[in-house]
Parts: C-alpha cells; sequence; structure tokens
C-alpha cells in the first residue's frame, strides 16, 4: 500500500491502540484454571466495547498448538500450571486490520523471552527499502544466537483492507527474498520459537472458516449461512461457535459448513500442530512502514 492516507492511518492506530489495550488486560487476567473459551469471549466482547471488530476470531494454542485453534462453542480446556499458552488476535476498522499475539506461561520460560527479543530485532531491521531478507535474518539471528529454533514453515505476512494475510510473506528463517518494503506497507511480524527448528503440520479440523466465493446452493439453511459468511465478515475469518451464538444451531452449522466446504464456497483453517509436539512460542506486532515505522500494537505507557 502506498501513500497511506491520514484517514486510513488513524484506523491503524484505532486498531492497534485496541490490540495493546487487550492485551495488557490479558496478561492481568490470565492464569491456571482459566477456561479458554471464557479467555477467547473476553477478548472478543473487549474488541467490540473498545470500538472495533474482530479480523478472526482468538486463536489459543496451548504447548505445541500453534496456529488456528480458537475454542469450539462448548469447550471445556483449561490452562494448566506450566502451559506454554499462545494468544492471537485481531482488531478492524472499516477493514484496517491490527495483529497481535503473544505468549503466557506461569512458569518461567526462555522461549517467550526469544520470542520477543527475536520480534524486537525484526522490527528494527525495518525501513523504507528494506529487503525481506535482511528482516529475516534478523529474527534469524536472533532465535539461533540463543540457542532456540523456529518453525520453518510458518511466516509474517502484510496487511490489507480486509486481507489478513496478504504480501509480502517474511520467513523466520534466512532466505535470498529481495523485495523492498515501501512507504505505506504494512506487515506484521511472527516468529514462532521451539527448542530447535521445527515444522508444523495441520491436525484435526479447525472451527474457523472464511468466505470464499459464490456458489448456487439449493438448501435454504445452508444458504443462509453462506450468505451470512459473506456479508457479515466481509472475507474474514470466523468461528463455528459465533454463528451458533447467532442462532443457528450446532448441528445444521457443522452440516451446513461441511457442504460449503465441498463446495468451495468457504476454506477451512485446520489446526496447526508442531508435529514432534515441541512447545512453541510466539509473539507478533502490526507495524506501518513510513520514514518512521509505527508499531501499531505496542503497549503506550501513560
Amino acid at each position: 500500500m502506498e501513500n497511506i492516507s491520514p484517514e486510513i492511518l488513524e484506523k491503524y492506530k484505532k486498531a492497534g491502540e485496541i490490540s495493546a489495550k487487550i492485551k495488557s488486560e490479558v496478561l492481568k487476567k490470565i492464569k491456571p484454571g482459566m477456561n479458554i473459551l471464557e479467555l477467547a469471549e473476553f477478548i472478543e466482547k473487549r474488541i467490540f466495547e473498545l470500538g472495533g471488530k474482530p479480523a478472526f476470531p482468538v486463536n489459543i494454542g496451548i504447548n505445541d498448538v500453534t496456529a488456528h485453534y480458537t475454542p469450539k462453542f462448548d469447550d471445556a480446556t483449561s490452562i494448566k500450571e506450566g502451559d506454554v499458552v499462545k494468544i492471537d488476535h485481531g482488531v478492524h476498522i472499516d477493514g484496517w486490520i491490527a495483529d497481535i499475539a503473544y505468549t503466557y506461561c506461569s512458569e518461567k520460560n526462555d522461549l517467550i523471552k526469544v520470542a520477543e527479543k527475536a520480534l524486537e530485532e525484526g522490527i528494527k531491521a525495518i525501513r523504507i527499502g528494506a529487503k525481506i531478507c535482511e528482516i529475516s535474518q534478523a529474527i534469524n539471528e536472533a532465535i539461533e544466537s540463543s540457542g532456540y529454533g523456529v518453525i520453518v514453515n510458518l511466516t509474517g505476512h502484510g496487511l490489507d483492507q480486509y486481507v489478513v494475510h496478504g504480501f509480502p510473506t517474511i520467513p523466520n528463517v534466512k532466505n535470498d527474498m529481495r523485495y523492498e518494503l515501501k512507504e505505506g506497507d504494512v506487515i506484521a511480524l511472527e516468529p514462532f520459537v521451539c527448542e530447535r527448528n521445527g515444522y508444523v503440520k495441520e491436525s484435526e479440523q479447525s472451527e474457523i472458516f472464511a468466505f470464499l466465493q459464490e456458489k448456487k446452493i439449493r438448501m435454504e439453511e445452508v444458504r443462509r449461512i453462506l450468505d451470512f459468511a459473506s456479508n457479515e465478515y466481509k472475507g474474514l475469518p470466523f468461528a463455528k461457535r459465533w454463528l451458533i451464538k447467532k442462532g443457528f444451531s450446532p448441528f445444521k452449522v457443522a452440516f451446513s459448513l461441511r457442504q460449503l466446504e465441498i463446495s468451495e464456497a468457504i476454506r477451512s483453517y485446520p489446526i496447526l500442530k508442531e508435529r514432534n509436539g515441541m512447545v512453541v512460542a510466539q509473539a507478533e506486532d502490526t507495524i506501518i512502514v513510513l520514514d518512521k515505522p509505527i508499531i501499531i500494537t505496542k503497549i503506550r505507557e501513560g
């Protein structure tokens, strides 16, 4: 995105401020014994209360669960002592998105510090004209120098209006990508740190979906859910439990989403786990590339 307008810049900043405030609130509230559905609903409710909308369902990944886990409508999972809990949430104002992630553990855990340090070093490398390979190298060297590894097949990404994962892709490993950041680019850096280099694999079916395209659907209930997904979320990811809270029955939601995925009207986001069961920590901020880059999701003091 070039020559970002003052109006759009303010919407990004507002989304970032909401994200940062919620992060601060969550880190004061979260504790062992907390139910993750309660945590997700707290975050999503606060997004609305503070004047934003969720850009995607809150992701809460525990230990080796790395991405795309959002609680089921009746999820009974609770946080245990020592769990490494990744919390990833997005806020949008008229489609302009701030994406943030952070990791909690009730015990001291070096993975968290390394993920935060890698994010910090990556942000330091951001400037107009910076090459993707330079940012990736800064992230990777921070992780390697700490004696840890990275999830190789997950990356940072660009953001645009109603687009969570857009161009450019920003790997967390060294590469030769020569794209140079331009003024007005909006990017999210997102290192995932583990004991040694690892990979995620698709696990059980996700609770997260997104509208893809219009299709001729004959069954009325299925059609209603497709229309709702298209009009309400504008292509952004949504949770199965959101539909249930809107009054659709759990059975009809599950059946309809299966039919819509088969017809390629929607896509799903399978839960991603580290393939060898390694524990993973995550840190993420959203940055607008300007003469002086703005970290819109940074918690501001005072």
